[in-house]
C-alpha cells in the first residue's frame, strides 16, 4: 500500500476521534479504522470516558473478515486494565496482522507497552504516520498526563 493510502486511513482515524471532542476526558480522543485489501471494513471511536475504546468498537462492528486486516489508530492501544480491559487483547484475538499507530501514548501505564505486546504476539507495528496531527488532537490529554494531573 502506498504512503498516501496509509496517510488517508490515519487521517480518517483522526477525523473519527475528533467526533468525541470534549467528551472523553480524562481519556484521549481515539479513532480506529480496520482496512483489508485497501478497503475500509469498519470504523470506531472512543465516545466518552468509561465506554469501549475505538479499537474495540471497530472490531465489534464486523465479524469474520478481520483475519489479515490492518488497523489504523491515532494513539497506541492500551495494555492495562482501567474501566475497560486492554485493547491489545482484543486486537491480538482478532487476527489483525498490522497495526499502524500515529503516536505512542504518553501515559506511563501504556507508553510502549501496547506496542511491545502487539509485537510479542506476531503483529507488525508501524508508528509515526500523521504524528504531528495526532499530537495536536490530544494536546489537552498529553498536557494532563505530563503534568501528573491524572
Amino acid at each position: 500500500m502506498s504512503n498516501d493510502a496509509h496517510k488517508r486511513f490515519m487521517l480518517r482515524a483522526i477525523e473519527l476521534a475528533r467526533k468525541a471532542e470534549g467528551k472523553t476526558f480524562p481519556n484521549p480522543m481515539v479513532g480506529a479504522v480496520l482496512v483489508k485489501n485497501g478497503k475500509i471494513l469498519s470504523e470506531g471511536y472512543h465516545r466518552k470516558a468509561g465506554t469501549p475504546h475505538a479499537e474495540v468498537v471497530a472490531l465489534k462492528k464486523i465479524k469474520g473478515q478481520i483475519k489479515g486486516a490492518d488497523l489504523y489508530v491515532n494513539l497506541e492501544p492500551c495494555a492495562h486494565y482501567g474501566r475497560t480491559p486492554p485493547c491489545v487483547h482484543s486486537i491480538i484475538k482478532s487476527g489483525i496482522k498490522k497495526v499502524y499507530v500515529a503516536m505512542k501514548d504518553p501515559n506511563k501505564l501504556v507508553n510502549g507497552k501496547g506496542l511491545a505486546t502487539l509485537r510479542k504476539n506476531g503483529i507488525k507495528v508501524k508508528t509515526g504516520i500523521c504524528r504531528k496531527i495526532a499530537k495536536e488532537l490530544n494536546e489537552v490529554y498529553i498536557k494532563s498526563i505530563n503534568s501528573g494531573a491524572q
